[in-house]
């Protein structure tokens, strides 16, 4: 009887009225359930404020209430949904700035951590405000309060109904670092046509790879409308302050091997724990400077630590390493190249556990050889460049971690020339930024008609 009436909707689906009748049904059952889910959704926000107490603060703007907020109409707005979205955002932000140094720029963000990171990058020249909940009322707000010429969505934040307003009010949208995980691909194939309705409402999409590139017209993209440009995290690089301060913490450390195991999550620190009492039998002098994903586990992970009686001291603390000091713990916020610059050899968290991994290319573009655990499928192009010329190994377990610490930290000479080959490597992949300026600057729709009339 299922396979009756699902053959029955495929039929339908195969006429244009039928689809799009479809799509609004869907979209309003779930803008229903958005708005119905909206107690939840502010009670867990309370919750994590707890722990992170800016989470209950600037609650009417998660509602497109913005109190005295200004902004110049006609200008750019982009949304980073978090940290690793800014982080991205960055060169392609630094690009317009340079070249269109009158356009006002609005980043928007879902998180106080990324809030956190567009207000260290930016300052005061960028404005900054939440992302409403996908609810036309909220958004419509957002959109009276911005007037922007073009919405620049950072990698893949599909939102039917911000979508939806934006091609309402005649606001072009383009996906900039566009990416498709192989999880995603597997649950947008199983709503395909819902899919390719939400894309129809994308002008443009700046995909990382060939292979996101290809997925984005799997899932119903036109082909002219989707170009590979290359992954902007590759130019994403430590400020010249972030770089002096790393050397000056390793000035510290006299001749210390420092090994940066950073964005951990809940289960990873114990494997790193029990590497790092392996990797002290053969070099006893290591220092591990551990940065736990989310701040709101630096209490918890300060407790294991302590649980584990290992000697460590907390960055925001500002007490110096002493030679006893075995673990410097990273509880704060933006200064992870800090961290980076003063290391040896990095290990790249949420890859032990089934996360996905983070960002391999912050170390990498300081010239840090770095281990990765197997999950590593948000990144997954990237890591397969960047093993292919020995900067990055993958482990599976603690002992393997334990071992190729040891292995680079006992070789300083090896160390030097994969981080000689692996700045190389970013250099030549740089790019992407001033490719989707090019590509904002011509489309008839982008910057380059918008500032022509300003």
């Amino acid at each position: 009887m299922v396979g009756y009436y699902s053959c029955i909707v495929n039929t339908f689906l195969k006429f244009h009225w039928f689809k799009t009748f479809m799509f609004k049904i869907l979209r309003l059952l779930y803008t229903l359930f958005i708005v119905l889910a909206l107690p939840l959704i502010f009670g867990r926000l309370l919750v994590r404020s707890l722990r992170l107490p800016a989470y209950r603060k600037r609650l009417l703007e998660r509602l497109g209430i913005y109190a005295n907020f200004k902004v110049e109409p006609n200008g750019l707005c982009i949304h980073a949904v978090s940290v690793g979205e800014v982080v991205a955002a960055i060169p392609l932000v630094e690009a317009i700035q340079h070249k269109y140094p009158a356009l006002p720029v609005t980043i928007t963000t879902t998180t106080p951590t990324g809030s956190q990171r567009v207000q260290q990058s930016f300052g005061n020249s960028v404005a900054h405000i939440y992302l409403p909940y996908d609810i036309p009322l909220f958004l419509n707000r957002l959109i009276k309060a911005l007037q922007p010429c073009c919405l620049i969505i950072m990698e893949t934040e599909l939102w039917p109904n911000l979508l939806q307003q934006c091609t309402n009010s005649n606001i072009p949208v383009v996906i900039a670092n566009g990416r498709i995980s192989d999880r995603s691909l597997r649950g947008y194939m199983r709503f395909r046509w819902f899919i390719k309705q939400i894309l129809q409402q994308v002008s443009f999409v700046a995909a990382q790879s060939q292979m996101d590139a290809n997925r984005f017209i799997q899932l119903g993209m036109p082909a002219h409308q989707v170009q590979a440009v290359g992954n902007l995290k590759f130019e994403v690089a430590a400020s010249v302050v972030q770089q002096q301060l790393g050397k000056a913490l390793k000035a510290k450390l006299t001749e210390r091997l420092v090994w940066v195991a950073a964005s951990t999550h809940v289960a990873e620190e114990e494997q790193v724990l029990a590497a790092f009492k392996q990797i002290l039998a053969h070099i006893p002098q290591c220092l591990l400077i551990l940065v736990p994903r989310h701040p709101d586990r630096f209490k918890d992970v300060a407790a294991l630590l302590t649980q584990h009686n290992i000697n460590y001291i907390t960055r925001s603390s500002g007490i110096a390493c002493s030679n006893d000091t075995k673990i410097l713990l990273g509880d704060t916020m933006g200064e992870l190249n800090i961290f980076y610059a003063a290391g040896d050899i990095a290990f790249i968290g949420g890859s032990l556990v089934p996360i996905g991994g983070h960002n391999l290319l912050e170390p990498a573009a300081l010239g840090v050889p770095s281990i990765t655990g197997p999950h590593v499928e948000n990144f997954k192009d990237i890591a397969k460049l960047l093993m292919n010329i020995g900067s990055l190994h993958m482990v599976q377990n603690s002992d393997q971690l334990a071992q190729q610490v040891i292995t680079w930290g006992l070789d300083p000479n090896l160390r030097l020339g994969l981080s000689t080959k692996v700045q190389q490597t970013i250099a030549d992949n740089s790019g992407a930024a001033a490719t989707i300026c090019q590509y904002l600057e011509h489309h008839k729709y982008f910057l380059g008609q918008v500032l022509a009339k300003r």
